[in-house]
């Protein structure tokens, strides 16, 4: 993928995280996840562990359902972008089979078992529970 490619994938996807930073701060309704609509921010992993844990029939449940999905679909098309390049090696290996919310759940209990990364970024945190999970063979 040619350079002036990379920087407008990297400028649209820096344009959705501001908007959506500042979108509406109202907190609905916690959940029992502790879920609220400032979750959507995603400042940390815990914000998405929230968003991607609402539970069936609460406030806001498809949308944060839909948001968490598309999170995850957003990084492993990322992934999937940059491991067409020669210098880039797969991190992560899922059994074919693997589903999205099989990936989500990994991480959801991967930052449950480790809650020192709680406060960094949610994408990081995805990669190190997905390739603690499925790591690729050397």
């Amino acid at each position: 993928m040619k350079r002036n490619t990379w920087i407008t994938i990297l400028s649209v996807m820096s344009l959705l995280t501001v908007s959506l930073g500042a979108g509406s701060t109202q907190a609905a309704q916690a959940t029992d996840s502790e879920f609220t609509i400032a979750d959507f921010r995603l400042n940390s992993a815990q914000e998405l562990v929230d968003v991607c844990s609402v539970k069936a029939g609460k406030e806001h449940y498809d949308m944060a359902i839909a948001f968490c999905f598309g999170f995850f679909e957003g990084a492993v098309h990322y992934d999937e972008a940059i491991s067409n390049l020669e210098w880039y090696r797969d991190l992560v290996c899922p059994p074919p089979e693997a589903t999205r919310q099989q990936a989500v759940s990994v991480f959801i209990e991967y930052l449950g078992d480790n809650p020192d990364y709680a406060s960094e970024q949610p994408v990081d945190v995805i990669f190190r529970s997905l390739v603690n999970k499925w790591p690729c063979d050397k």
